[in-house]
């Protein structure tokens, strides 16, 4: 065998083991490639399922916050339309004694008085501006039978009567003020009712 041919022999072999060589690098950097790619993929995915939790978790945290604020905003809404409707009443009030309704207003309330308190002696306590008018109730419901007389004491009230059974100091409070306040609870129900057709 001559020089040449085993020369070209080294040749042809040196030159398959380098394209072997070469072809297990590719398949190799294939294989690194293909798991990269693969771990870039998974990263990828796994990033974006965590934003996405994130996303919702603060989703649902704004629509929570929303929620709340929405519903403070309806009841502080409700309680200032609530207070304008008590201001316009307590404003109503203070002008009851110059209303066509107030001389009613006056023997409902003695009567009411009266019938409490009994068939004994009874004294009545109002506002100096209301003797004449309480004066001619009082004049109206002794005739049933009941024994009220008027005070020499006055009161200080928007309008209304102070009976007070004499013979155990027994006191019924029958002012605009006083049943303002004692209706107050009920009346806020009533508006509400009116006001919001019974929604909490």
């Amino acid at each position: 065998m001559s020089v040449e041919t085993i020369i070209s022999r080294i040749r042809e072999e040196a030159e398959k083991e380098i394209q072997a060589i070469r072809a297990e690098e590719a398949r190799e950097l294939g294989i690194i490639r293909a798991r990269s790619e693969q771990n870039a993929e998974n990263a990828y995915n796994h990033r974006m399922a965590e934003g996405q939790r994130e996303i919702r978790q603060l989703v649902a945290s704004r629509e929570s916050r929303t929620r709340i604020d929405a519903k403070r905003k309806v009841r502080e809404t409700r309680e200032e339309m609530l207070n304008q409707c008590f201001d316009e009443v307590s404003a109503y009030l203070k002008t009851i004694r110059t209303r066509d309704e107030y001389p009613a207003f006056i023997n409902t309330m003695l009567e009411d008085s009266a019938r409490n308190l009994g068939q004994s002696d009874i004294s009545v306590t109002v506002h100096p501006d209301d003797r004449t008018l309480a004066k001619e109730c009082i004049s109206r419901i002794n005739k049933e039978g009941f024994s009220l007389f008027l005070s020499d004491e006055q009161i200080k009230t928007n309008g209304g009567v102070i009976c007070m059974r004499v013979s155990d100091r027994v006191v019924i409070d029958n002012t605009v003020e006083v049943r303002f306040v004692r209706l107050e609870r009920e009346m806020i129900v009533t508006a509400s009712d009116i006001l919001f057709h019974g929604e909490p």
